[in-house]
């Protein structure tokens, strides 16, 4: 009789925590090769993640490099996926491989069981057991919001990039948002576009700002895909400045330095333009420094002056959240990620991750290379721990 959700305790061979792009790769890739998987996910919708995204925000890497394994976006979705239809393709990407998908089951805790080879895997509808356990929450789990100084006083609203969806909502209001990220540039945008009335962005650190398509042309995307396995990655970064100063002119004018760190040696992507760059060079968009504290009526910046502002955005990103999850020492490092490869064995047996690799190939590229590799390590494990046969029984 198979187990329902009151057990207190029952085993399964793979359990995956995390049903985001890579984590449902993982499991339909595993599909392929005979080995059923749970998955565990706190959203009570498949997608949910991308469906609460601000409205404006499409895919930045082109769809016939953003599928999944073994189920490729659709040819009649455009070049670039809007949020919502990517949601949707997630849907009908689980109810193809008619994956196992625990939905509302947010996972507190995965530790080993002393004394056998399983893992502990505690959700809110019990506790369960796994042969295999695979991490895929992916890095945008809990919201980093820093505790600046007369934050509380402030007079206006403060949300982080997480709460925005359109900025429609604060037409005719001053704006300020931390932060240039993707989120923060594309933000930035979108408050000028719905018609705020002045909008500013601070900037720590100057990223390096690629367009979406070069040239206008040929999307960005395929020049990382073509150059990672280079094996120079600071000359890759030298070449990729010159073909920026081509592309973008020299930003010094309008308030952003040089860049601090390069694409390629970083192994991050750059911030990719689809619309900022034109704002900013036309004054819509106004650059200033670092924030130092929060006034009652805006913000003091790191040169020492202050501004007034109805509306700040946070965009200061996220963080794993793996130190709360995961009860396992050595496995984090102290920038919270995990201290393995994605979709490579760990020294913990039965543990893996999916989905925490950044590169210039674009994160859904890395995650459907990755679950394949993933699943044809974990097959190996599981025959040769002796779960394989347990598993097709």
């Amino acid at each position: 009789m198979p187990p329902t959700e009151n057990d207190v305790a029952w085993t399964a061979s793979i359990a995956i925590v995390g049903g985001g792009a890579a984590g449902l790769s993982t499991a339909a890739a595993l599909k392929r090769r005979g080995l059923d998987a749970i998955v565990f996910d706190k959203d009570d919708r498949i997608g949910g993640t991308w469906s609460r995204r601000y409205e404006r925000l499409c895919l930045h890497t082109v769809r016939r490099f953003s599928g999944l394994a073994h189920y490729p976006v659709p040819r009649a979705y455009p070049r670039y996926v809007p949020k919502n239809l990517y949601a949707e393709y997630l849907q009908h990407y689980a109810g193809h491989f008619e994956l196992d998908v625990r939905l509302g089951q947010p996972v507190r805790k995965i530790r080993a069981l002393e004394g056998s080879m399983l893992w502990e895997v505690v959700t809110d509808g019990g506790t369960r057991r796994a042969g295999v356990v695979i991490v895929a929450t992916g890095h945008y789990n809990d919201r980093v919001l820093p505790g600046w100084p007369g934050a509380t006083d402030f007079g206006g609203r403060l949300l982080h990039s997480a709460e925005y969806d359109s900025g429609a909502r604060f037409t005719g209001q001053r704006a300020l948002v931390i932060g240039i990220g993707n989120s923060g540039a594309e933000i930035a945008t979108d408050l000028v576009e719905q018609g705020a009335s002045s909008v500013t962005i601070s900037v720590r650190t100057s990223p390096p700002i690629m367009p979406r398509d070069l040239f206008g042309v040929v999307p960005v995307q395929l020049f990382g895909i073509a150059l990672t396995p280079f094996p120079a990655p600071r000359l890759l970064d030298r070449a990729g400045a010159a073909v920026r100063r081509i592309g973008t002119g020299d930003l010094g004018r309008y308030g952003l330095g040089e860049a601090a760190w390069g694409p390629f040696t970083a192994r991050r992507p750059a911030v990719i333009d689809v619309g900022f760059l034109h704002n900013l060079k036309r004054g819509r968009i106004q650059v200033r420094p670092d924030v130092t504290r929060f006034t009652t009526s805006g913000v003091a910046f790191a040169d020492g002056l202050e501004d007034d502002f109805d509306v700040v955005i946070a965009a200061t990103g996220f963080d794993t959240g793996l130190e709360r999850l995961l009860d396992v020492p050595g496995a984090v490092g102290e920038d919270g990620a995990p201290r393995f490869r994605s979709g490579r064995p760990t020294p913990f047996p039965g543990l893996y991750f999916i989905g925490f690799d950044e590169t210039v190939r674009g994160h859904l590229f890395e995650a459907r290379r990755e679950s394949k590799r993933l699943a044809r390590s974990v097959a190996g494990y599981l025959e040769q721990s002796g779960e394989a046969a347990a598993t097709r029984s």
